[in-house]
């Protein structure tokens, strides 16, 4: 029972986090903020993490015997896991620029009471030639990378299952934002897997 709990709480943490980037949702808070809109992708990270204290304790509280373990020779799939886990966020944040993704970067602009910058043409430079979501595959790769108990299966499920919605409903919102040209960065570049990029920029 307090695992189907432990789910339900992972999945409202899921739905909340991606209601609070839902298009529509992002533009009546940010008219909310006014000029201080800037600071709302900071906040918005800032409660992200905030939010997973909760659970990070329940999920603690509930560990019980392992279900799945990395042992002897197999204790090379996890280090291989974690390490291409890190390459994938090391070059994603290059790619993407973390101060903007962090919005560090509008926060400043807020603070300043200046409007907040407008996003241009989605990036292509760096992994992001290569595959569409470097972070996903990261956090994939992470979830499944240790150990994992009852309590570990049922978020490392939870969270696999958000990020394949969740990258669905952003390709969605990119396709609408770009149009044609997001469309042919998808026939041209992979979702999750890197591949050597078949076309030119």
């Amino acid at each position: 029972m307090e695992l189907a709990g432990l789910a339900l709480a992972w999945t409202a943490y899921c739905a909340v986090h991606s209601l609070l980037i839902h298009p529509p949702v992002v533009r009546r808070l940010t008219a909310l903020l006014g000029r201080r809109a800037g600071a709302y992708r900071f906040t918005y990270n800032l409660f992200s993490m905030a939010a997973l204290a909760p659970l990070i304790f329940w999920h603690l509280k509930l560990r019980g015997p392992w279900l799945l373990e990395w042992r002897g020779f197999w204790l090379a799939v996890p280090i291989m896991l974690n390490a291409a886990a890190l390459v994938f966020f090391a070059l994603g944040a290059q790619a993407y620029g973390a101060s903007d993704f962090l919005g560090l970067a509008s926060l400043r602009s807020a603070l300043r009471s200046q409007p907040a910058r407008e996003s241009g043409s989605f990036s292509t430079r760096g992994i992001l030639r290569w595959v569409r979501h470097p972070w996903y595959t990261g956090t994939i790769l992470l979830l499944w990378g240790h150990d994992l108990d009852a309590a570990g299966l049922v978020a490392s499920l939870v969270l696999t299952a958000y990020v394949a919605v969740g990258t669905r409903l952003e390709e969605r919102k990119l396709v609408a934002q770009y149009g044609e040209a997001y469309r042919a960065y998808q026939r041209r570049v992979p979702m999750y897997i890197p591949r050597k990029p078949g076309g030119k920029e």
